[in-house]
């Protein structure tokens, strides 16, 4: 029986220092997961410059042939053993050509840089945009990552629908990578919001049938704050660690829709962040 086809995960590259963050972060999950990158630079049609940026030959767009000189000389730095394919494509949108290219490439998630700033997770619109609509995750970068591979996995577990399906997820995660995970615990955060004891209890009872399955490669990280921001910032962040965080139940099908205490643990969190759809396993 031949050996399945590695995981293909498209990277958005902008030409900048974004995308060469995204590339950074596609370059720690390759060496992490065994997977490939389809490094995708999206040039816009309705651009004045918007041609498409051929191999070799004559290049009239100024802004494609600056950024995919950028493309080139990032993928040229990468770490040996990451095979990484470039691309340049080009769409009504930026959004639109990635999501193009994660169909015609079987991708099984798309990486993308949030802006920077004050907050680190200032989602931008090429990544609201994937949030809204990508069928498969949406991992985000707020800059380079801080190791080569990854180390450990977090995954946010509250009381809202949809707890059962990421921490699921992300034990099938721990469990294929052999990485501790951390549960960050954010029920005491639920629980002053009003949420009904029978939802805390079930929570506790997911957690602990995790610890069955994990053993001492579990850990319990428990939120602890009056607002999502004091409880992600009471957390012990590891470097090299990732957090998965499911969707909201709002998103249809398998969609991805960044909920509202997602969308709050973005501006706070100090390790990437990948977004999983409803129904994604």
């Amino acid at each position: 029986m031949s050996a399945p086809a590695p995981r293909r995960h498209v990277v958005a590259h902008d030409g900048g220092e974004r995308g060469a963050d995204a590339l950074a972060l596609g370059a720690v999950l390759a060496t992490s997961l065994g997977a490939e990158l389809d490094v995708v630079l999206v040039v816009r049609t309705d651009d004045p410059f918007g041609q498409p940026y051929p191999p070799v030959g004559d290049v009239s767009g100024l802004v494609a042939e600056q950024g995919a000189r950028r493309l080139e000389e990032d993928l040229a730095r990468l770490p040996a053993g990451v095979l990484a394919r470039a691309h340049v494509r080009t769409a009504a949108s930026v959004p639109e050509g990635l999501l193009e290219a994660v169909a015609d490439l079987g991708a099984a998630a798309v990486v993308v840089g949030a802006d920077g700033g004050v907050n680190p997770f200032g989602v931008g619109p090429v990544a609201r945009a994937l949030l809204h609509s990508a069928p498969v995750p949406v991992v985000l970068t707020a800059g380079a990552p801080r190791t080569a591979r990854l180390e450990h996995l977090y995954v946010a577990v509250g009381t809202r629908p949809g707890a059962q399906q990421v921490l699921a997820e992300a034990t099938e995660a721990a469990e294929r990578t052999g990485l501790p995970l951390h549960v960050v615990n954010l029920v005491q955060v639920d629980a002053r919001s009003g949420a009904p004891e029978p939802a805390l209890a079930r929570v506790e009872e997911l957690v602990a049938r995790t610890r069955e399955r994990l053993g001492d490669r579990l850990s319990v990280e428990l939120g602890r704050g009056r607002t999502v921001q004091e409880a992600v910032g009471s957390i012990d962040w590891e470097p090299g660690g990732l957090l998965l965080v499911g969707s909201s139940r709002l998103a249809r099908g398998r969609q991805t829709f960044l909920g509202t205490t997602a969308a709050r643990m973005l501006r706070h969190v100090p390790v990437p962040v990948a977004v999983v759809p409803r129904g994604e396993r």
